[in-house]
């Protein structure tokens, strides 16, 4: 019957027919006989096993290294400075899961960082994890690791079950970090201890690029970007605008997170400089042109864009050294000569690592029996690598010794751009690229007798505790003053009193201000003024004969790169003069600068999660005084009145806030707010 059975298939069929019936019998084993053999894991989400050079001494075998729970592997660099700050968060995170189980390792595969300086790096920077040299990045491609930092988090079995940023505090690159609402890496850990699957298993690290190659002939160059007769070289081309625009940041010691002093230095940030000159970022500008004529312009003419693209798409090629510039030098001494005086702080002012950027404001006493005449201000930073930005406020009644009272250690912290009460006036300020001057003949800021120089530093932190005592020099006029300068602010009626309100969630929302100049003037500078929720703010001046006049317009806010911006050629504001600004805030959950999520809706404030709207500027009256007894700056009463004044021509007294004004401007007349004696 078998025989008759197996021959009704075609040859071979005995051997198809043995291999059923041995599947069936096999059936019936046990379930552990027939438990599914495990897959093997893919070589990205594999926990590397070989052994790496550690910046401490020897090799540290990564299989031993790694921990009984989970391990996380990052990967970091010495010079980026989103790996640089993530350092105390990394740290923290170290110290505190260690105990649990987790142990993290740093990987490092950037070409050209040696172990000396990975080992002065993990010095400086205290790393609370060993730090290991990935040579020429053959772990990190492996694990398909492409910006630092970069996170891998790794489960006891050595799969990977995370991989990513390690919080949300960098939305984009070239972005300032903002509030952090997930943190990422804690939260995968945290899952994965408890025995949990992670809920988010792969998140986009931003960071900067892996420079896995030092040799410009690494970089492919682009057919296109070249013909016979137009190579750029960096000797010939490169270096000179780097010398000019941007070396006075990026040089070692300087506030730029990179130097950009040499050949190698350029060749490593090759493509970050090509994107950040192509889209305009860098050098930091945000005036849009054609709205006011600015001497401290910080722009690349269109040549010298092409020249660093056409550079990097050709290669990178060196050139010839003898084509080299001597290289510039950065004086840290005052470069107008001696101040007649010169402030600082009674201590040095502690930076703490991490966290966000900090507006210091320290109260400098001047004694003075009569007031001074101030021609020009220099500021020479203490720490460069942490001072942003520098502005020196003047405070008449005691606001900021109060101020300073409440607050613990040197200083008091307040908002970028406002030091917490109405500064009387002020005496300029600096940022990074902004050279100091004299003013003209006969010109002069006063610096009244018995008031206090509010120096507010904008600090900027790197990812490792710095110390800082900046200096400002000033230097007084010499000959016969006729002229002061008179700071006129451009905000809401009342502004704090304005009730100027943000509703949450709007994106676009519009705020609309104006001040009617009751006097004429020069106007020197301009300064706009807004918080995190700013998008774009333009002045405009309408003079008496209907011609407007644009004095400014930032298309696209940054906080972090708000400064005065002085005009190459004083503009003419005859008496009468209209000044408009309009301003928008997104409050919205897009803004990744918004602090609060979900948004709330939010009110004129000193706080930096508060908003302001507002453009200072200085101008200097076309009075020249016969004697300069005559000089003097209004005390706050007087301002108010003078700014209420301006606003109600402004609006005019027949609308509703015309006569609101009025109403205020009455209410400070009867209290005689901040009346000088």
């Amino acid at each position: 019957m078998s025989g008759g059975f197996l021959r009704q298939f075609a040859p071979g069929a005995s051997a198809t027919l043995a291999l059923v019936l041995t599947l069936w019998l096999l059936s019936f084993s046990s379930a552990e006989d027939t438990a599914p053999a495990q897959q093997p894991v893919a070589e990205e989400n594999a926990y590397p096993q070989e052994s790496l050079p550690d910046s401490a001494g020897g090799d540290l075998s990564l299989l031993k290294a790694r921990g009984e729970v989970a391990t996380v592997l990052v990967c970091m660099s010495v010079t980026c400075p989103i790996s640089n700050e993530y350092t105390p968060t990394l740290n923290r995170l170290a110290e505190s899961f260690r105990p649990r189980g987790v142990n993290v390792i740093a990987i490092n595969p950037t070409a050209g960082q040696t172990l000396r300086e990975m080992a002065d790096h993990a010095r400086e920077y205290k790393l609370a994890f060993p730090f290991l040299k990935d040579s020429g990045g053959k772990i990190s491609r492996r694990l398909q690791f492409n910006v630092t930092p970069e996170v891998c988090v790794f489960d006891a079995g050595g799969k990977a079950v995370y991989r990513g940023r390690i919080d949300d505090r960098y939305r984009a690159r070239g972005g300032a970090a903002g509030e952090v609402v997930t943190a990422d890496l804690q939260t995968a850990l945290e899952e994965l201890i408890a025995g949990n699957p992670v809920t988010h298993a792969r998140t986009k690290a931003v960071g900067c690029p892996i420079q896995r190659a030092t040799a410009a002939s690494s970089l492919v160059p682009n057919s296109d970007a070249s013909t016979a007769g137009d190579t750029v070289t960096f000797c010939k081309q490169i270096a000179p605008i780097l010398q000019e625009h941007c070396q006075e940041c990026h040089r070692v010691g300087g506030i730029g997170p990179f130097a950009l002093t040499t050949y190698d230095q350029a060749v490593n940030w090759a493509e970050d400089v090509r994107e950040f000159v192509a889209t305009g970022k860098m050098p930091p500008w945000k005036p849009v042109a054609g709205h006011g004529d600015f001497k401290n312009r910080r722009v690349l003419a269109d040549a010298e864009k092409d020249l660093i693209v056409r550079w990097v798409g050709q290669g990178c090629r060196e050139g010839r050294r003898e084509d080299l510039p001597e290289p510039r030098r950065f004086s840290d001494s005052w470069r107008l000569g001696t101040p007649d005086l010169v402030l600082m702080a009674s201590e040095e002012y502690h930076v703490a690592a991490d966290g966000p950027d900090v507006y210091r404001n320290f109260v400098l006493p001047v004694e003075f029996d009569k007031d001074r005449f101030v021609t020009a201000l220099e500021v020479l930073p203490g720490n460069p690598r942490v001072v942003h930005h520098v502005i020196a406020f003047l405070d008449d009644t005691g606001a900021a010794d109060r101020l300073d009272a409440r607050d613990p250690g040197p200083g008091y912290s307040s908002s970028q751009g406002f030091p917490g009460f109405i500064p009387v006036g002020g005496l300029g300020g600096w940022a990074p690229g902004n050279s100091a001057g004299f003013l003209p003949d006969g010109m002069a800021r006063i610096l009244p007798r018995g008031a206090k120089v509010v120096m507010q530093v904008h600090y900027h932190k790197n990812g490792k505790e710095e110390v800082d005592q900046t200096r400002i020099g000033i230097h007084f006029a010499k000959g016969k003053v006729t002229r002061s300068v008179l700071a006129v602010p451009v905000m809401p009626p009342g502004g704090p009193l304005s009730g100027m309100t943000i509703p949450a969630g709007a994106a676009n929302h519009e705020v609309r201000c104006a001040f009617v100049l009751p006097e004429g003037g020069l106007a020197l500078n301009i300064t706009p003024h807004m918080h995190l929720l700013g998008k774009d703010m333009r002045v405009t001046a309408t003079l008496p004969d209907g011609k407007v006049l644009p004095m400014v317009y930032v298309k696209d806010w940054d906080f972090n790169w708000q400064e005065m911006y002085h005009y190459r050629e004083f503009v003419d504001l005859p008496a009468g003069t209209r000044l408009d600004l309009v301003a928008h805030f997104d409050n919205s959950a897009d803004n990744p600068s918004n602090p609060s999520r979900p948004p709330k809706t939010v009110h004129w404030g000193e706080q930096t999660s508060d908003e302001m709207c507002l453009a200072f500027i200085e101008i200097v009256p076309y009075y020249e005084a016969a004697d300069e007894s005559e000089l003097k700056l209004p005390d706050q009463a007087t301002a108010i009145k003078y700014l209420l004044q301006g606003q109600a021509a402004a609006a005019g007294s027949g609308t509703e806030s015309g006569r609101a004004i009025k109403r205020l401007e009455q209410m400070f007349q009867l209290l005689g707010a901040g009346k000088r004696k």
